[in-house]
Parts: C-alpha cells; structure tokens; sequence
C-alpha cells in the first residue's frame, strides 16, 4: 500500500526525469556538445561569470568583448539569475555544467507543466501526458540553442499555476510563489515571453476585479488587490538587480526600443512551418520553402495531444482554459509574422511589442493552450464522456494522409530508407528539399497512428488504456527530439569530451594579457571545434570582437559610421599613452587617408579643457598593465611630461580612475574609450568599476530569494 502509495506521488517525476534523459541523452550523457548559440554565447558568458563568482568578484564587465561590456547589463548573460550563482560559483562552467543545466530545466519544464495541468484539468492521468508533450514539444526542440527561450518556456506553466491559485484561494502564498517564478522568467528568461504574459495577467486581472466590484464585498475587493501587490512587488524585488541594471544601461544602448517592423517579423513561425504540427522531421531541411530560420519552425506538441486537440476545439471549456484557447489562437495568428497582420499591429500600437523579434517566440502560448484544450478531450475521453468514434475518425484520416505523404514523396524518389538509416540518423544531413524526411517522417506517423487505432479500437481498460496512450506519448516524443536533436540540439560529428578539451585550461581566472594589438587578440588562432564566436572569453584576451545582441549606440556608431578610424584604433594595445587631440567635430572632414591609430576624437566640451594642456609623449614613457580582473586595470607609468593615458575599454558609468590613489577625471576619446591626463613620473594608475546601486540591487535580490522558502513555510503554519 505504501508503495503504491509513493509510486502514485512521485512516479510523474520521476518519468519526467528519464524523459528529459532520453529525450535529450546526447547532452545528458555528455556524448556531444550543444549547438550553435549555447556554445557561442551562453556557454562562454556563463563561463566568464563563473569565473568571477569563483574570484569573489561580482560579474560587473567582461573586459574581453567588444573592448569591454557591462555584462552584468545584458538580460542574456544570466548575470542576475539564481541558477546561474549556484552552478558558477559552486562548480564554475564547462560542456558538462551547460549540458546539467538545459536538462534540468526540460525537467522542471514537465513538472509545471503536470501541476497546471492539474489545476486545470483535475485529472492526473490527462496531466501526465500533457506534461511528457510539453517538456518535448517543438520549442524545447527547435529552440535548444537558445537558452533564455527554454528558461522562459520551463517557468512559464510555474506562474500560470500559482497566478490562477492565487485568484483561487485565499492566502499569501500563492502570489509569493507566482512572484518567484515569475522573477526567474525575468531573470533567466527572453523578455518577450514576459511581454506576451503580462498582457494575459492583464486581461485576467480587469475581469476578476470588476467581477469583485459587481460582488461589491469591500473586503475581497482589497484583499484581491493585495495580493496583486505582493504578487508584483516580490517579483519586482527578486528582479530588482535586473530591472536596475537595464535602467542604468538603457541610454547606451543602440537596441532598446529602435527595432525596426521588418526586424520584428523576421524569422516567424510561417504557415509552411505548420506542417511541424505533424511532421516536425521535414522542417529540418534546408530550403527556403519555409521562410524562417530552422530554430523557428518547430512546434510539435505530439500526435495524441493533436488528435485530442482536434476534437477538444469543439468542446466545452473552463473559464481559464477558454481564455487560454482564444489567447493561444491569437498568439498563433501573430507568430505568422507578416503573413497576417496581427503582429505588425501589436508592433505598432501596443506597448513593450516593438522590443523583440523573432514572431516565432509566440508560438509557445499556442503550443501551450493546444495542449490544455487537448486535455479536456482527453479528460473526457477517460471518464467516458467522449465518443471513441470521434477520435477513431480524426485518426484514421489523419493515417491515411500519412500514407499518401509516402507515396508522394516515393514518387519524388526522395524516400531512400536504406540512406536514412545508414547516413541521416543522428547525423546532420542536409536535405536541400524537405520531401526526404517528410516521407520519412510520415512513415513513423504512419506507425504512430495505426498503433493508436489499435490501442483505442482494441483497450478497454481504463488503466491500460491510460499506459498504452502514455507509452505511445513517450515514444513519440523521444523520437522526434532524436530525429530533430542534430540539427537543433547538438554538433554530431564532435564528442563533448573533444569540445572541453579544446577549451585551454592554462587561461583560468585572469592571466596576464599577450603584450600584442587588439587586432592581433582578436586574430588569435581557433579554439577547435565547434568553437566560432566569442572564443576570447576562452583566450582571455581583449578583443574589439564579440557576437552579441548587446550592442552600445556609440561602439555601433564608430564601426558602421567611421570604419577607417575603427580598423586604426584596433591597432593599437590596450593601453596607450600620447599626446594627440582632436575635436570630434573635424572627423567628418578627415579623409580616410589621414587616419592612423594615434588619432583621438573628443566632444567639444572636453576637447576644450583638455586643449589647455601642455601635452607632451615621448617613445621613452612606458605604461605597463601589472594586474587586471574583470573591475579593475593596474598600471605602472614612467613618463616625462604630462600627457594622456587611454584605455581601450568602454567609458560607462561606475568607471573610476585613480592616479596615486587620487581620483581623476575620465574623458571618453573616439566617442566610447577611456583616457585620464597623466602627470610626469612614476605612477600607480587604477581604474576600478564601482556600482554601489547594484551591489545593494544584488544583496536585496539575494536576501529575499534567501528568505522565500523560509517565508512560505511560515505562512504555511499560520495557514495564510
């Protein structure tokens, strides 16, 4: 009894566990190393503030990227997310940690999912199954690289749950914990699923509060604000280093509020695209045909729940459930892009719409809502107030669409089963059409289907019914993330133990700097596959490099704008003394011809101070960096007449500069860089990053995460 007891309990999640294992095995078991942007930005970001928790430095700027970047700053790092602290400051980072973490999130993914469920649906066999669908469904799968995309899907289900407890129940606990979840979502997570949201609270929130005004019980009005309030307030305190160091960066960005509506519509989740609903293996292909990048095209929620999907969009709904239905139709007439007009629209005239690209993003609310109204069909159907002929019909047109698919695609002599299993499978082969695994894939649908027919033509118990629908879940899903997973999820043709090895143990921490330019630092030699972009966070060099949305107005500005001063300037080394001023005014006017690396522009304001100067540099005056972090530069100067000192990094708030220990003042040379006024001699130069702001915005944000489980363990005992 107790056995079954347990079994009944905790037997979800650990079927969630083994799913998200074999779902993704290649990283869970550290076969291969993951793909595209995880190895290109996360991994060597996360890397980086790994190593600066391990330092005891809070992770203010990465001096190695794009001549230095508050990376504390940019919502992709991680910088402010709780995981993030644990896995870099406890273990650090490698193919490993990177690899821990995206299985654990597919996990905790499954397991919000089968708690909402539940609370929707109040049927733990229809939420079982939902939440194998949603832990593998297209955007896991077809967004692997794009780690904030997973983060935001994972947590996502975690705030639906507590936001609709909170409207349900009366206690405290349920908006501190939707304030959590949804403080994560911020943290970890792409902004727009957090945009797209806060639309659906709003809805719900105006319709439960002038239904608490029609009651107009004074009492219940107030108390359901107060938990709106605490519901917003922890989630703005556990976010709050966030929300401020996006203040803070805000008016240096080229990226904040300037997309453009074509840069809003690229890459949607296009009508071709649908046919992922059911063959998600034939977006794989590289084609044209579906006019969005691959990571787009995938929204696979799994063959039973679109058959129950079907026949639940005739059925009756739950408030909640109905709300979320038309909402994820919505969202999925925006996810089109331009092909309707619905997110040129929201672009337009809605507030927060115009800051995101990537239509696509909104697909997840579909899959989402799919998913739940396939669950109430799916619910019926087990407690027998669905006809099975409903489902037996959907099925078998469904099948006998596949079959045709095979014979098409046998015509257009792409179906060669003997090349698939001997060349595609697990291999990143490129199809240049998409029939080859269209008919491939239409083959084990074909299977799929007919194996359901049997199971609902043949079961008539309700238990086997329930484990024969979940196996055929669990295999289907697990297929199609393998078949899927070379071009989405991780490099084929590299071992994960070649990619960490490729990584140079000898550059941990922060090593001395080449004595080389800063276009030699970045023209170092590869890493080694699969290694591409933002290989210097591995080098530990500084570079003028870097592949990051995070872009700076001004460092954007010099290089589109001023390209010859900009290839000059990289000439030079990270730190330079000399004696040259320009007004910046006068570089419109300079030939490309007469620009060499000694050039430096200043605005007017300061060109007229420092033009007061006696400046003067001799080939004799040595400035040496003696020690660096990732917030500090030492230097060690010997000169013989005041001139000017420059660093190559970006002059952004919290930057200090000390001669002596005495604080001076910092010019911004060429529109983005550092230079102080030296006096002649011996001299300890510092310059120190400083942001008490954020320290303080770290600690608040560390106490009240500290303090949640202890909060909600009390409340608990006081059952409010």
């Amino acid at each position: 009894m107790v056995n079954k007891q347990l079994f009944s309990r905790f037997g979800p999640y650990v079927l969630f566990a083994v799913i998200a294992l074999l779902g993704f095995s290649q990283l869970a078991l550290g076969t291969h190393p993951p793909k595209y942007d995880m190895i290109d930005c996360f991994y060597p970001w996360r890397y980086y503030i790994g190593e600066c928790f391990q330092a005891g430095e809070f992770p203010f700027w990465n001096p190695y990227q794009d001549l230095g970047y508050p990376i504390y700053a940019d919502p992709s790092s991680g910088a402010w997310y709780p995981p993030v602290w644990i896995i870099g400051s406890i273990w650090g980072y490698s193919i490993k940690a990177l690899s821990f973490e995206f299985i654990l999130h597919i996990f905790f993914a499954g397991v919000g999912f089968y708690l909402l469920s539940m609370h929707l649906l109040q049927h733990k066999k229809t939420a079982v199954i939902l939440a194998v669908a949603y832990m593998l469904c297209g955007l896991f799968v077809g967004n692997a690289q794009h780690l904030p995309y997973v983060v935001s899907a994972c947590w996502l289900p975690f705030v639906l749950l507590f936001y609709f407890k909170m409207i349900a129940e009366s206690n405290w606990r349920n908006p501190i914990k939707a304030g959590f979840f949804l403080s994560l979502m911020i943290t970890g997570g792409y902004p727009a699923f957090v945009i797209i949201l806060f639309y659906l609270f709003l809805f719900f929130s105006i319709y439960y509060f002038v239904g608490k005004i029609r009651l107009g019980i004074k009492k219940e009005i107030w108390y359901f604000v107060g938990q709106h309030v605490v519901f917003l307030c922890f989630t703005l305190l556990l976010s709050f280093g966030l929300m401020l160091s996006i203040w803070q960066v805000s008016p240096y960005m080229s990226r904040l509020g300037n997309f453009s509506i074509e840069q809003a519509l690229y890459s949607p989740f296009s009508p071709q695209s649908f046919i992922s609903f059911l063959y998600p293996y034939a977006t794989i292909a590289k084609t044209d045909f579906f006019d969005s990048d691959l990571s787009m095209r995938n929204a696979y929620f799994g063959l039973i729940p679109l058959l129950f999907f079907l026949v639940g969009n005739f059925k009756a709904k739950p408030f909640q459930v109905k709300v979320l239905y038309f909402f994820g139709l919505f969202c999925l007439m925006a996810a089109v892009g331009s092909y309707l007009p619905i997110r040129g629209f929201l672009f337009k005239y809605v507030p927060m719409m115009n800051v995101f690209r990537f239509p696509s993003v909104f697909r997840l609310f579909f899959i989402l809502s799919a998913l739940i109204t396939a669950g109430i069909a799916l619910k019926q159907y087990f407690e027998n107030g669905l006809k099975k002929q409903y489902i037996i019909l959907t099925t078998s047109v469904l099948f006998v669409g596949s079959v045709l698919l095979i014979f098409v695609a046998r015509n257009q002599h792409a179906l060669q089963l003997r090349n698939f299993f001997n060349d595609y499978l697990y291999n990143a082969f490129e199809f240049d059409n998409f029939w080859q695994p269209l008919g491939i894939h239409a083959i084990f649908q074909s299977i799929f289907l007919l194996t359901i027919l049997l199971v609902l033509w043949r079961v008539k118990d309700k238990r086997k019914l329930f484990y024969g629908l979940l196996t055929i879940v669990c295999f289907d899903m697990i297929l199609v993330s393998q078949l899927n997973s070379p071009y989405t999820v991780y490099y084929d043709h590299i071992s994960a133990s070649e990619a960490q090895n490729n990584i140079p143990e000898d550059r941990k921490g922060f090593p001395q700097l080449s004595n080389i330019s800063i276009d030699s630092a970045g023209r170092l030699p590869q890493l080694g596959q699969p290694y591409w972009q933002n290989v210097n966070d591995f080098h530990k060099e500084i570079t003028a490099e870097g592949f990051n949305s995070f872009s700076f107005t001004n460092y954007d500005g010099l290089e589109a704008n001023y390209p010859a001063l900009f290839h000059a300037l990289k000439k030079n080394q990270l730190i330079e003394l000399g004696d040259s001023i320009w007004n910046l005014k006068t570089l419109d006017k300079m030939p490309d011809s007469s620009i060499h690396p000694k050039l430096r522009f200043f605005e007017a304001q300061e060109y007229k101070i420092l033009s007061k100067f006696n400046f003067h540099h001799s080939e004799k005056d040595v400035a040496e960096l003696i020690d660096y972090s990732g917030n500090n530069f030492a230097i060690k100067t010997t000169t013989s007449a005041k001139q000017l000192l420059h660093l190559f990094q970006k002059n952004y708030r919290g930057w200090k500069a000390l001669v002596d220990g005495k604080e001076v003042p910092i010019y911004t040379n060429n529109m983005n860089f550092m230079s102080i006024v030296l006096p002649p001699g011996q001299h300890l130069v510092e310059f120190k990053y400083t942001n008490p702001s954020i320290k303080w915005a770290f600690f608040i944000s560390l106490f009240f995460l500290l303090i949640t489980g202890p909060l909600l363990y009390f409340l608990k005992r006081k059952n409010c």
